[in-house]
Order: structure tokens, then C-alpha cells, then sequence
């Protein structure tokens, strides 16, 4: 009995080749099903999975009543976010939380890096244009259990 010894050889182009249909068949696929992300990269909403709902508290400083607008935040990049505050008139010392605001671009998990809110000052004849508070960084995860707290001086 003679034992056969064979070996097979790989041609090193047709492994390449073979690699390069992979790559356009999986990436075919993948916009087929609605992927609009790179591959091993996620959106900051879809990154951990649920929107973040933390509190987002903001205090009136000023002498003047403010009409809070929106509440504006960063992931990791110069992207602003917003979300809506129901225009909610604020007076002086007066503060108002917002429990469970939904971030729709930041679920939990994710590091909130700065935030800050949109305003419009009581001009005594009605509020005058939108005034961005100063910007607040963060390094902590987003949750339902942190707070996000602006004093509007």
C-alpha cells in the first residue's frame, strides 16, 4: 500500500479575488438591510443600544425671567444634538427638571461629552433671540440616573 502524499496548492491572486467578492457581497448586504454605518462602527444612539433619559435641571440666575428652549449636547465630536424644552419660562432663582429627557443621539452607556442650553432672555417686550449657555464637558456615561444641571447666569 503506498501512501499518497499530495499537496494542494493556493493561488495567492485567487484567494485575493475570492476575498475582494466577500467584501462587495457582505457590503451589498448590508445596505440591503438598512446598515448606514461603517462596520465595527456605531452611531452614538445605537452604540449601546437604548436612548439615554437622564434629568436635565436648569436653574435662572439672572434678574429676568428666560424661556428655555433646548437642551443642546456633544458625543465625543463637534456635533451638537438638541432636544426640545417646551419653552418653558423660567423666573428668577426659579428652577425646572426635565425627568427623563430622551437624547435620541445618545443612548446609555455613551459618554455625553459637554452640554449646554439654548435660551431667550425676557426683554420686557417679549424674549429676544436664542443665547447659547456656556458649554459644560462631561466624562461620565450617560444614564437614567445622572443629571444635567445649567445655571443660566
Amino acid at each position: 500500500m503506498a501512501i499518497c502524499n499530495t499537496q494542494f496548492r493556493v493561488d495567492p491572486l485567487q484567494n485575493a479575488t475570492h476575498r475582494r467578492v466577500l467584501v462587495a457581497l457582505t457590503m451589498s448586504l448590508a445596505v440591503t438591510f438598512g446598515a448606514t454605518v461603517p462596520f465595527g462602527a456605531t452611531s452614538p444612539a445605537t452604540a449601546a443600544g437604548v436612548k439615554c433619559q437622564p434629568s436635565v435641571k436648569v436653574t435662572n440666575k439672572k434678574g429676568a425671567s428666560i424661556k428655555v428652549l433646548r437642551f443642546l449636547y456633544k458625543v465625543g465630536g463637534s456635533t451638537v444634538y438638541t432636544e426640545g424644552l417646551v419653552n418653558k419660562v423660567l423666573t428668577p432663582n426659579e428652577t425646572e427638571t426635565w425627568s427623563s429627557q430622551t437624547l435620541n443621539n445618545a443612548a446609555t452607556g455613551v459618554v455625553v461629552t459637554s452640554t449646554a442650553v439654548e435660551y431667550k432672555d425676557d426683554t420686557g417686550r417679549g424674549y429676544g433671540s436664542p443665547h447659547t449657555s456656556a458649554w459644560f464637558p462631561h466624562s461620565f456615561t450617560c444614564a437614567a440616573n445622572h443629571n444635567y444641571i445649567h445655571e443660566i447666569q
